[in-house]
């Protein structure tokens, strides 16, 4: 999947009218690799050794534009971090956040379209599209005790 992925993002830099640079052939060939969600700062460094004259700054330009032409997403997490993750075809998960460790899991299953229309009939509000964000304690936070709190005894 991640050569198509490749080949689609190409054509639609190509598409846009951008050029293929390296920093966003290697921004994107970095997200591919990695699969995670990595904020601008560790996209900066997984691409560093190959692209050591690369600036930070080309960085958040470069992730800029590869939102604005919807090959990548956005996770504004509930501290203002901001998180990155491509942006497959049909790809459609959410995200459960860690409040001990930080680590981000994706879920698949969604029943938002089950009441989705029972929204737009009460709020006449026309949805497009939606995120969700869970946040909680990953296993082995509950197991280090870095997920227990007497705060709601």
């Amino acid at each position: 999947m991640s050569d198509s992925f490749l080949e689609k993002a190409k054509n639609v830099l190509r598409e846009k009218g951008y050029k293929l640079t390296g920093p966003r052939m290697a921004i994107l060939n970095y997200l591919v690799r990695e699969e995670g969600h990595p904020n601008v700062q560790e996209i900066y460094d997984g691409i560093r050794s190959k692209y050591p004259g690369i600036g930070i700054a080309t960085v958040y330009r470069t992730v800029e534009l590869l939102l604005k032409a919807g090959l990548m997403r956005e996770l504004v997490l509930i501290n203002n971090q901001v998180r990155y993750e491509l942006n497959r075809p049909g790809d459609h998960h959410h995200h459960l956040v860690c409040k001990g460790c930080g680590e981000i899991a994706e879920f698949g299953s969604c029943n938002f379209k089950s009441i989705s229309e029972e929204i737009e009939d009460i709020t006449r509000f026309k949805i497009e599209e939606h995120t969700l964000e869970v946040y909680g304690h990953c296993p082995d936070c509950l197991v280090e005790g870095r997920g227990y709190s007497t705060e709601n005894m």
